[in-house]
């Protein structure tokens, strides 16, 4: 490691330690699913899994070990347990997987690049070839347990829907309360004001919210027809399709039904991918547009009372004042929260949505202003 330059030996560190962290990770997720599991085969091949990432988490704690002699920024386990049973909790199994899926690809796409970097030819050419043996390996993990295509991330269910009704609900309110706010000295057009825009604005976003999931969900259903991927069958109905088909190739009903079974059961044995569809991993249906109306709406409507509610009890100027900084406070919450699946800087993205919501007012409230009363 005397090869390295203490900068290059930094980026590799941190870049590996994301790498130990997000494949520890995975191995108590499929840990978690591996208990709830029916299926004998199911859950011995989630274990399975789950033992493999662990093995491969032992490896890169090896490597961190040798980039730093003393072996202490790994991630400690009871840290790491706690992220993954709050994340499964938010996300649910399928999202959760999705997000470690894609963070460990982005690490790993980022590793690939420091390795190009490093200006010792030996230590380049094997640093370059960890990450693309590792990168075959997480395509695997996307395609075979997943389901999903090399490009495919989906929305992380409802919490999408939420973050992006709650920001939606406090930015617009706060700058229709303070529009209102710059051009009128009572608090009686103020509440009503806020109330009007918030029951619209949730009527609004629902309708929005479903109109888009449900176009994403016909795209899906199409493009999934086009490819000739059938939607998810029971055991039962796939069997009666075999037997259908090997009775009309001339076979009788009784020998259909036995080579019917036999096709089915090695199918079952062979296919990696029934892992993911047996614990809902595999994406069958998109996010149920009802759900994503109802939460869109629902976090719209939540999120703007904050600006609307000081103007029920309390006097113009402090109920204007109060307004103001509970929304920014709040905005700064929802944009912080958001990094726990973008994985950027949480300070950053919550002055972020912060900043954004500050400049819509202001805006609004100089046009309150300019408007004659």
């Amino acid at each position: 490691m005397n090869k390295l330059t203490n900068k290059e030996r930094k980026l590799l560190l941190d870049s590996v330690n994301k790498i130990h962290t997000y494949k520890l990770m995975q191995a108590r997720g499929f840990k978690r699913i591996a208990k709830r599991a029916g299926d004998k085969r199911i859950k011995r091949l989630l274990i399975e899994i789950s033992t493999n990432e662990a093995r491969d988490s032992e490896y890169w704690l090896k490597n961190i070990k040798d980039l730093e002699s003393t072996g202490k920024r790994f991630t400690p386990l009871f840290l790491v347990n706690l992220r993954v049973s709050l994340m499964m909790r938010i996300l649910g199994a399928r999202g959760f997987f999705e997000w470690i899926i894609i963070a460990e690809d982005e690490s790993i796409e980022n590793l690939s690049i420091i390795a190009l970097t490093i200006s010792n030819f030996v230590e380049s050419e094997k640093w370059t070839r960890i990450a693309s043996d590792e990168r075959l390996h997480i395509l695997r993990i996307k395609k075979e347990v997943l389901g999903m295509e090399s490009w495919e991330m989906g929305g992380s269910g409802g919490i999408r829907d939420v973050i992006f009704g709650a920001n939606d609900g406090l930015v617009s309110i706060l700058a229709l309360v303070a529009g209102v706010y710059g051009a009128t000295t009572e608090s009686h057009p103020i509440l009503i004001a806020g109330i009007a825009g918030a029951v619209a604005g949730a009527v609004s976003m629902g309708a929005g919210a479903y109109l888009s999931s449900k176009s994403e969900k016909e795209v899906t259903e199409k493009e999934n027809r086009r490819k000739g991927i059938r939607k998810k069958t029971t055991k039962e109905e796939e069997i009666k399709r075999l037997i259908k088909f090997y009775h009309s190739k001339g076979f009788k009903e009784k020998e259909a039904e036995i080579i019917a079974n036999k096709v089915f059961s090695s199918m079952a044995a062979t296919s990696e991918i029934s892992i993911g569809e047996e614990v809902g991993l595999t994406r069958e249906d998109s996010w149920s547009p009802i759900k994503a109306s109802a939460l869109t709406g629902l976090s719209f409507a939540i999120a703007s009372v904050i600006p609307i509610l000081p103007f029920t009890f309390m006097g113009l100027i402090p109920a204007a004042i109060t307004a103001v900084l509970a929304s920014i406070a709040t905005l700064f919450i929802v944009g912080a929260s958001k990094a726990i699946f973008t994985r950027k800087s949480w300070i950053r993205s919550g002055l972020e949505m912060m900043l954004i919501g500050i400049l819509a007012a202001a805006v609004t409230y100089a046009i309150g202003l300019a408007i004659p009363t």
